[in-house]
């Protein structure tokens, strides 16, 4: 390669090789262009420019964004998230008896991860509280069929206690809302009688 008279192996940054019948010689690349492989195709722009598709830009097209130190534009990418599974079996502390409310959840799985400066993907996991008709385990039972272990006496005390406290609340919440329900019919009927003794009256 010739460059003003002087014979190197290769051309130097900022040029670009050129070969002919006659001549070999080294180009230099457009101003903003700090390598290129030929007149119209830049490999790395000069600071404060930014390579896309072979040009030096003052900032990245629509659809496009900078990544890490290489002042290069590379397409955005957003969050791409499946449908939700379907909700779990409704159950409390691994198991799907033995109570009356209990906890269910459903997944969905990231199907493309966003760019480093987009924002995070939504949740993937949903929990909700869920209410069943009370049953009795059966001896074993479990979540998913499995065998039951058998734990310290302490450990089932406590559990024990803990459902026959939520057993007397649940109760209690019931005979207070029927309660309420029987105070006001006697109300209304009381507020009707009155209003037909006054009409017989008048």
């Amino acid at each position: 390669m010739r460059q003003t008279g002087v014979c190197l192996s290769s051309c130097p940054s900022g040029y670009y090789g050129t070969r002919s019948p006659d001549i070999n010689k080294c180009t230099k690349c457009k101003a903003d262009c700090d390598a290129c492989f030929n007149r119209n195709f830049c490999t790395k722009c000069k600071a404060g420019f930014y390579l896309h598709m072979g040009k030096c830009l003052d900032v990245c097209p629509d659809g496009f964004e900078p990544i890490g130190q290489h002042m290069e534009c590379t397409a955005i990418v957003h969050c791409e998230v499946g449908e939700w599974s379907q909700w779990s079996p409704c159950s409390k502390r691994g198991k799907t008896c033995g109570f009356k409310r209990g906890e269910e959840s459903r997944t969905r799985e990231t199907l493309r991860i966003p760019s480093a400066s987009r924002d995070t993907c939504p949740a993937t996991k949903e929990k909700r509280k869920c209410v069943v008709q009370r049953r009795q385990c059966r001896k074993g039972e479990r979540k998913g069929g499995g065998e039951r272990k058998r734990r310290p006496n302490k450990e089932n005390k406590e559990e024990n206690r803990e459902s026959r406290q939520e057993e007397r609340d649940t109760d209690n919440r019931e005979e207070s809302e029927n309660k309420n329900k029987t105070e006001h019919r006697r109300r209304k009927a009381q507020n009707k009688q009155r209003i037909s003794t006054a009409g017989s009256t008048v």
